[in-house]
């Protein structure tokens, strides 16, 4: 490759093809043009130049218009054009961030932006939680640190998009680490159950009994048509999951007789019809918050959410002894890390494997030894047992040899 003087630089020749060649960079990408002579080169070379500078060389990138997009604005655009199950939440979580940074163009977020906006949050919980132990009346608890985390991973995917799209260089949520999160995996005891199944009405525990019998989210529960239900085959179809992809739940004996009881195919094509009609179906927040709630103070259980009826669904499989694998199948996890959570749950996981090192079965045995007086102690005592080594160290094993 042979390269023209220095002020012409980003033209030259190749060995193996003839002819001038021109090559120029628009944010890191080249693009590169063929002419016959050098001085077509050269004043091709020139104009681009020229056009780069004036923002008029790949104007698709280079509006002004495009490029001064506000955060506000891109999230409109990206939430009009959601196709995500989880819309609401995306919806929230854009509310939050168009009124934090709203009105920041995007190019302009820094990652310093952003932490400051993540530790406000946190610190507004935590001055709420130090009222609130001071005895005051506070409303609302103020985001955990997991809510704080989807925030985040919202702000990162809309901005994602805009990267991807030539708005920005550099996702300014990169690098910027998630607050540490505790889960834990609450479900309902078979005593909880009893108690709540005597206080609820037998249509509203029919529901509970079939969220535990099916797995399925709330949202799929709710939103079940009769055509997705297939008796004969004593499975449910669940067309639209939060995966996006089609999925199949096999139904149990007392799962298909709480679905035969249910009288609303004569009247809706929903399983739960919704309050106004028939032809849209029950609203599963209202009914969550609302009634669930209500039957959950009467039993005085605390800690539940309808979504805990999904874990009770998984625990009470793994704990008869289900493979996490068919549990996974069965709940309709993407990864194997979700279904994860529920191991410890697994008869006989863990609790072989510590008893090999519990102290028990020693004290045990020393005990039924008894005392030993002097006289045995001395018997049984070797020369090894008067050299000092450190603790927790085995003594070297002798030879056998000679």
């Amino acid at each position: 490759m042979t390269r023209s003087s220095r002020r012409d630089i980003g033209v030259f020749q190749r060995k193996d093809r003839a002819g001038w060649w021109v090559q120029v960079f628009i944010n890191g990408r080249a693009k590169t043009f063929k002419c016959d002579t050098k001085s077509q080169a050269v004043a091709l070379h020139g104009k681009l130049r020229a056009e780069i500078r004036e923002r008029r060389f790949f104007p698709e990138q280079f509006s002004q218009k495009k490029q001064d997009v506000t955060l506000r604005t891109w999230i409109r655009r990206v939430l009009e054009a959601n196709t995500n199950r989880g819309w609401r939440n995306d919806k929230s979580y854009g509310k939050r961030w168009s009124l934090l940074l709203g009105q920041r163009l995007i190019r302009e977020l820094t990652p310093e932006d952003i932490r400051r906006v993540q530790s406000a949050m946190r610190a507004h919980r935590v001055k709420r939680e130090a009222l609130r132990a001071q005895g005051k009346k506070v409303v609302g608890r103020g985001p955990a640190d997991s809510t704080i985390n989807r925030h985040l991973t919202f702000l990162s995917a809309v901005l994602n998009r805009a990267k991807r799209e030539g708005l920005i260089d550099r996702n300014p949520c990169e690098g910027i680490r998630r607050f540490p999160e505790v889960r834990k995996t609450r479900f309902l005891t078979d005593a909880e159950l009893i108690h709540l199944k005597n206080v609820m009405l037998p249509e509203h525990w029919a529901m509970v009994a079939l969220a535990i019998e099916t797995g399925l989210r709330r949202e799929e529960q709710f939103g079940l048509r009769w055509d997705c239900v297939d008796f004969e085959n004593a499975v449910l179809t669940i067309p639209l999951p939060k995966g996006g992809k089609t999925r199949h739940v096999p139904l149990t004996p007392w799962a298909i007789a709480i679905l035969r009881g249910n009288t609303s195919f004569l009247t809706s094509a929903y399983v739960y019809p919704g309050h106004n009609g028939p032809h849209q179906p029950l609203d599963a927040s209202t009914f969550a918050k609302k009634t669930f709630k209500r039957y959950l103070r009467q039993a005085g259980i605390q800690g539940v959410s309808w979504h805990k009826l999904r874990h009770t669904a998984a625990s009470r499989r793994v704990m008869a002894g289900v493979d996490l694998v068919t549990v996974k199948e069965f709940l309709g996890h993407a990864d194997i890390q979700t279904t994860m959570r529920y191991s410890h749950l697994a008869p006989g996981h863990l609790q072989s494997a510590i008893m090999k090192g519990s102290l028990g079965p020693t004290l045990t045995t020393a005990q039924t030894k008894g005392p030993e007086t002097e006289d045995q102690k001395g018997e049984a005592m070797q020369p090894l047992d008067y050299m000092v080594r450190p603790a927790g160290i085995e003594p070297a094993t002798l030879s056998l040899e000679g």
